[in-house]
């Protein structure tokens, strides 16, 4: 897991199709003081040394990845909420949480009408949407 740190950068890296210098910078760009040159990145893609926290969660960040996925290759997803307000955010949670219920193995499967709580949440939903 932790072995495969450094091919999981390089080919998050490749398949964004950034030069290590590319990607050092952009991360550098976050936080200008992180201590990241392309040789320190190639370094971490060899496996030769690690990179400090702050370093990984900036380096998470440019790839758009969780740091347990950087870091371990977990394969469960985040979604990345930058730039959205925290009404968005919450929205996301209950929607989040609601398809979580549904797809309950206990769950019952009841008729196809569906409850005023489903409603509030569409309507909340295409409001977000559609202004």
């Amino acid at each position: 897991m932790v072995n495969d740190f450094g091919a999981r950068i390089a080919k998050l890296r490749k398949a964004r199709k950034l030069s290590q210098r590319a990607l050092a910078d952009r991360a550098k760009a976050l936080d200008p003081n992180l201590r990241l040159s392309h040789s320190a990145l190639g370094n971490y893609e060899r496996n030769v040394t690690v990179p400090r926290l702050a370093e990984a969660v900036a380096l998470a960040d440019v790839l758009d990845v969780s740091l347990d996925f950087l870091l371990r290759g977990e394969t469960y997803r985040t979604l990345p909420h930058r730039n959205l307000t925290e009404e968005q955010i919450q929205l996301l949670l209950e929607l989040s949480t609601y398809f979580r219920q549904q797809n309950s193995p206990d769950q019952e499967k009841k008729g196809s009408e569906p409850t005023k709580e489903q409603v509030a949440l569409f309507a909340r939903m295409m409001k977000e949407i559609f202004g």
